[in-house]
């Protein structure tokens, strides 16, 4: 699973201050959207048929938020996983098993379609880069660097395209699944703790200039890991087997909440499965994560950001892991209207008197039009974020503008 497959390395000290000169010019104030529709979902799974002869790999995929419509990004036998949405839902980072190898990782990119696919790093011999999370503000990926046993471990930030790979950041301890806060003033990451193995982790939060690294959430013994900033930035889902209050006796792994600062601790699920690897939806409402009997079996499931289990959405008899939400941009509206059947998601209106049962209709309009380029005068554009479309229709402007926008989901 997502968090069992993590390569492993030393540490050294708090920071990297040479790397800070060559990411300072990426550094600028986080670009937030006006809002965002909840996209696609995008996980790892070994589900694909391989290759006559080939063993079974990883592959990505992705599938629309009430689990129909499975679509395979990745068709190579390089053990494709991790994935991780670009903040303009437009491309995905995830790793690769480093080409010509048996051992060790690289990082990639490809667009949200499944195509375009390119690698970015090319790591000396012996070494990997794996685990990438785009920054919120969309100018570059952070990543880990580690290499041998525990002989390498670091935080390393890169360009959309993998220029100017450079150290940003050496915790004391092994880093694993780095992650921007939203308004990029902290990175979170789980740290390995255990001197031999690993077998304890903890999660830690850093400054964005490397000062104030700061635990968490930490039980000794336990292993927490997969730490993922809510949408807001107020509170880190992660993963944990700590059995804290007699909540968890079988200590098998469980998905948590907590604060940012690491108070306001909840332990969502309950149960004597293996719970991993959550994810928030773009609202910030629900979270997606791995369930299962063990590490190497598990469903992709969705429950309420509070803990209720709402269902299952993927069912598959070996691992469906690493889930992530894609967020697509939204223009500011006033006014949420609902769904129009299976075909317009979320529709969503503003402008002077334009009420929802106008918008649900011009919704209707554009696909029964067959997604013209305009409708009942309104002017229709239509973007593709593979999968799905956004569609936004306008008119007038001003104090007379008004604006309609929703999702297209093909049937």
């Amino acid at each position: 699973m997502a968090a069992g497959h993590a390569i492993q390395g030393p540490l050294g000290r708090v920071r990297a201050a040479a790397a800070l000169a060559v990411i300072a010019c990426l550094a600028t104030a986080p670009v937030a959207p006006a809002d965002v529709f909840n996209g696609r979902i995008a996980f790892s799974s070994e589900r694909a048929d391989p290759p006559p002869g080939a063993e079974r790999a990883f592959d990505l995929f992705s599938m629309n938020a009430d689990g129909t419509d499975v679509r395979r990004l990745t068709t190579n036998p390089q053990l494709d996983r991790q994935g991780d949405w670009s903040p303009d839902a437009r491309h995905i980072a995830y790793s690769i098993r480093k080409p010509n190898a048996t051992v060790n990782f690289e990082v990639a990119r490809m667009t949200a379609a499944g195509t375009g696919h390119r690698r970015l790093t090319t790591t000396p011999d012996g070494q990997a880069s794996s685990q990438p999370a785009w920054r919120p503000d969309g100018k570059g990926i952070v990543f880990r660097r580690s290499g041998p046993g525990r002989l390498v471990g670091s935080i390393w930030q890169m360009g959309l395209l993998g220029e100017m790979p450079a150290l940003r950041f050496q915790p004391p301890n092994n880093p694993l699944y780095p992650a921007w806060s939203p308004d990029m003033k902290r990175v979170s990451f789980a740290a390995i703790l255990s001197p031999t193995g690993d077998t304890d982790r903890g999660i830690f939060t850093i400054e964005a200039d490397g000062s104030g690294p700061k635990t968490v959430f930490d039980i000794a013994g336990a292993w927490e890991s997969a730490p993922a900033w809510s949408p807001d930035g107020r509170r880190i889902a992660f993963e944990s087997n700590a059995d804290v209050g007699g909540a968890n006796p079988e200590r098998d792994m469980e998905i948590w909440t907590m604060a940012a600062d690491g108070s306001g601790r909840v332990q969502l699920t309950r149960n004597a499965v293996h719970d991993e690897g959550p994810a928030w939806r773009p609202d910030g409402k629900a979270l997606v994560y791995t369930s299962g009997p063990d590490a190497t079996h598990g469903d992709i499931h969705l429950m309420t950001a509070a803990g209720r289990h709402l269902r299952r959405l993927t069912s598959y008899a070996g691992p469906d892991e690493s889930p992530d939400w894609q967020a697509i941009p939204a223009p500011r509206t006033s006014r949420r209207c609902g769904d129009v059947g299976a075909g317009a998601r979320d529709v969503r209106a503003i402008g002077r008197g334009l009420r929802c049962p106008q918008a649900r209709a011009l919704a209707r309009g554009w696909m029964r039009s067959g997604r013209a380029g305009r409708v009942d005068g309104y002017r229709a554009v239509a973007t593709g974020f593979g999968g799905m479309r956004r569609v936004v229709l306008t008119r007038g402007a001003g104090g007379t503008r008004r604006l309609v926008a929703f999702l297209h989901q093909p049937g």
